[in-house]
């Protein structure tokens, strides 16, 4: 039942891009709402809080006599995002096919010392960029065997685990800097959707460049760690023959899925999250076909197996789809039932400055995080907010940097959020062991250099 719903919202959120029909919104709206009543059995508390405001706020809203062009509005973002986590999974469903995946897989996590924290951190970028938490769930468990497996056990348990560390964080801080500039992650969707006028070009670039700063920060933690091992003389690894090439095939899957979806963009005259919505299912289709074409001469039985996988998959996604529906239903609600003028006049009153304010909304995302609040809720919530207030020099652009930021930092921080929860799963630690204990000073490192970047850019008259 809660499959044949998701596809339902699947369909009409890709139809409701061609053709405005209330009554499909509705159906759509009606179907997520089902979905996650028949869900809730495996939400977290990451789920609850925002799915219980959003109830609130539907609750108030209704008893204020919010008009109706709002709830339309609000409804039409919840069935969106649903549906656009949903279809992001179906990349995943291609990658499970694809033997160049777990190939790259091997080749990032079988580098020298030397070379090992960068090739995990590109590589936790890369699979992140191209399959989210599938990518981070696949390396972090060849990670943990290439660490602690049968082929290590000759290695001392400190050295294990040490090993396992350092693999695993520059996995995790790799894949946390996807929300830094991907086009394909929650954190540049939930800006693009929230701020109105808003430009992947205003933070996304400058988001990519400082993601070759967090991993020379990265490096030097980890070359620190690694120092009491140089003695030690332990046994080296060596990347299979030719895997590198599968690596290479990756980097080219990403940059495709890319071009694809700007080209859409710009050529079909629809936003950015529109084709986005409508590329990814496409490409993950044409690229299990070539798969099946390369492993087997049977496209068509590949595409149906992938079509499989992405079926089976879909009961399992209530976490994500009360998160993600929570977070386009909130901020158009809220921005109805808050008094926008004197909520400004207020701020104003205080005289904060528009760096203040924009630091503020930085911590804020890290701090909400650190108590359970997604990030993807709280971003949509106080960017939508504080780019409807128009403080004078607090630019949009400014407010989507802020968002960036704080959600990099906290995504490898917090014990509630999903990163750590797949994490704590694979490699047997908890997540306040591995996000706080073993990853805390570098977040703590990436936040400080961001706030300073972020306040030398407003400083500057640049953003």
């Amino acid at each position: 039942m809660r499959r044949a719903l998701m596809l339902f919202v699947m369909l009409s959120a890709v139809t409701l891009i061609f053709v405005q029909m209330q009554i499909l919104l509705a159906a759509a709206a009606v179907a997520v709402l089902c979905y996650l009543l028949l869900a809730w059995p495996q939400f977290t508390i990451g789920t609850w809080v925002p799915v219980l405001l959003s109830a609130l706020a539907l609750v108030v809203a209704l008893w204020r006599g919010t008009e109706a062009e709002v709830l339309w509005q609000a409804s039409d973002r919840m069935v969106f995002l649903a549906a656009l986590i949903a279809m992001l999974g179906t990349l995943r469903s291609a990658a499970a096919m694809a033997p160049e995946v777990a190939q790259a897989g091997q080749f990032v996590t079988s580098q020298p010392a030397s070379r090992r924290y960068l090739a995990m951190t590109f590589g936790g970028h890369l699979f992140g960029v191209l399959i989210n938490f599938g990518g981070l769930a696949l390396l972090l468990d060849i990670a943990k065997t290439s660490a602690t497996g049968p082929a290590r056990m000759d290695l001392p348990p400190g050295v294990q685990e040490a090993r396992l560390k350092r693999m695993s964080l520059a996995v995790i801080r790799g894949f946390s800097m996807i929300s830094l500039w991907s086009p394909f992650g929650f954190a540049t969707n939930a800006i693009l959707i929230t701020i109105p006028g808003i430009a992947y070009t205003d933070f996304g670039p400058l988001g990519f460049a400082m993601t070759f700063i967090f991993i020379a920060i990265g490096w030097a933690f980890d070359r620190g760690e690694g120092r009491v091992f140089l003695g030690m003389r332990l046994p080296s690894q060596r990347p299979p023959p030719g895997s590198w090439i599968s690596a290479a095939m990756l980097v080219g899957h990403v940059a495709a899925l890319g071009m694809s979806v700007f080209l859409l963009h710009d050529l079909g005259e629809i936003s950015f999250q529109q084709a986005l919505i409508i590329a990814v299912p496409a490409y993950s289709a044409i690229w299990a076909i070539a798969v099946g074409r390369r492993v087997s001469g049977a496209a068509g039985g590949s595409l149906i197996r992938a079509g499989q996988i992405s079926w089976r998959r879909l009961s399992d996604l209530g976490p994500e789809v009360g998160v993600f529906a929570s977070a386009g239903f909130l901020p158009v609600t809220l921005l109805a039932l808050i008094p926008a003028e004197d909520l400004r006049a207020l701020i104003l009153t205080l005289d904060l400055s528009p760096i203040a304010l924009a630091v503020g909304l930085c911590v804020s995302v890290v701090g909400f995080g650190l108590i359970g609040v997604n990030p993807i809720v709280v971003s949509s919530v106080l960017g939508a907010i504080a780019a409807q207030l128009a403080v004078p020099g607090l630019s949009n652009a400014a407010i989507a940097l802020a968002i960036t930021g704080g959600w990099t930092a906290v995504i490898g921080l917090s014990p509630f959020i999903t990163t750590l929860t797949i994490g704590s799963a694979i490699l047997g630690r908890s997540p306040v062991r591995i996000g706080l204990i073993w990853n805390g000073p570098y977040c703590l490192v990436i936040l400080i250099v961001w706030v300073v970047l972020l306040s030398s850019l407003m400083l500057g008259g640049v953003i």
